[in-house]
C-alpha cells in the first residue's frame, strides 16, 4: 500500500513538472544544467528482519530479529548519495548507508543457528549490522531543459554481518556469518523542476532471480524533494523503500540459509549541486 501511495504521489509531482516549469523556469536558468547533486543527511528507517543461518548438514531456525530479539525496530542512519551528469542524457548514481543494531537479553526459546544451538535461559547479546552500497546508471529517453525520465541500471552490494554470544551454565557459546549479496537492479527514473528552486525525483528498480533453490527478489523506490535555497545550498526530504529476499545465495561458505530485510522511511538532508 505504501509502495502504491508514493508511486502515484511521485506521478503526479512529476507530471505536474512538466506543465509548471516551462512557465517558471528563466532562459538563462534552462541553458545551465548542475553536473554535479550531493545528498547528505539523516535517514529513519523501519526495519523488519527475518534471518535463518543454517548449519552444514542443512538445520537452522528461522528468527525475527525485531520480535525474538527485540532489536530496534526504528532508529536514525547517516546516508549520503550523489548524481554525476555524464552528458544530458545519461548519469551515475550512488548512494551509502550504514545501519548497526545489537542487544543483550535473556533468550526465551532455543533454536539453531549455524552449528551452534543455543538453550532457552541462556544470557545472549546478537550483533547484526548491515552494509549498503548502489550504483546505478541512467539514461534519459526524454531530455528536456526542466525535465527528464529513462531507464536505469545499476548494481546493488549488501553486506550483513550477524553474531551471537551466550552464556548458560558457566558455558559460553558464539556464532557468526557474513553475508554478502550483489545484484544487477533494472527500472525507470524521472525528475522535474516543479519551479526554478524546487527538483522533485522518483525513481523505481527491480530484480528477481529463482534457479536451483537460489532466490534473490529486491525492490526499491525513492521519491525526493528538494528546495534551492541559493544556487548551490538546498534542504530536501524523501521517502525511500527497499526490500531483500536472499535464499541459499552460494556466495561464501559462511552462510546458507534466508534473509528478508526490509527498511523503509524518510530522509531529510541537505543538498548540493555544481
Amino acid at each position: 500500500m505504501r509502495f502504491r501511495v508514493s508511486l502515484i504521489i511521485s506521478c503526479f509531482i512529476l507530471s505536474n513538472s512538466v506543465a509548471y516549469a516551462q512557465s517558471y523556469m528563466s532562459s538563462d536558468e534552462l541553458l545551465v544544467k548542475p553536473r554535479v547533486y550531493i545528498s547528505a543527511g539523516s535517514f529513519h528507517p523501519q526495519l523488519t528482519t527475518s534471518l535463518r543461518v543454517d548449519s552444514k548438514i542443512g538445520f537452522g531456525t528461522e528468527l525475527n530479529l525485531e520480535d525474538d530479539f527485540k532489536l530496534e525496530n526504528e532508529m536514525n542512519v547517516f546516508r549520503i548519495s550523489g548524481i554525476f551528469r555524464l552528458s544530458d542524457r545519461s548519469q551515475i548514481v550512488g548512494s551509502y548507508t550504514n545501519i548497526n543494531r545489537s542487544n543483550t537479553l535473556t533468550l526465551n526459546q532455543s533454536f539453531d543457528f549455524k552449528d551452534t544451538t543455543f538453550e532457552a535461559g541462556a544470557r545472549a547479546k546478537i550483533d547484526f549490522d548491515v552494509f549498503y552500497y548502489a550504483l546505478t546508471y541512467r539514461y534519459a529517453v526524454f531530455d528536456k531543459p526542466n525535465w527528464n525520465a529513462g531507464l536505469s541500471g545499476g548494481l546493488r552490494y549488501v553486506k550483513f554481518k550477524t553474531g551471537i554470544d551466550a552464556n548458560f551454565n558457566s558455558e559460553f557459546y558464539s556464532a557468526t556469518a557474513s553475508i554478502g549479496a550483489p545484484a544487477v537492479l533494472f527500472g525507470i527514473h524521472g525528475s522535474g523542476y516543479l519551479t526554478p528552486k524546487l527538483l522533485a525525483r522518483y525513481s523505481l528498480e527491480y530484480f528477481w532471480l529463482s534457479v536451483s533453490g537460489i532466490d534473490i527478489r529486491i525492490l526499491e523506490t525513492n521519491m525526493t524533494l528538494s528546495y534551492f535555497i541559493t544556487k548551490n545550498i538546498g534542504i530536501g526530504a524523501g521517502y525511500l523503500n527497499s526490500n531483500y529476499r536472499i535464499k541459499d545465495i552460494p556466495l561464501s561458505d559462511d552462510f546458507n540459509g534466508k534473509v528478508i530485510f526490509a527498511f523503509e522511511g524518510f530522509n531529510a538532508f541537505l543538498n548540493f549541486r555544481f
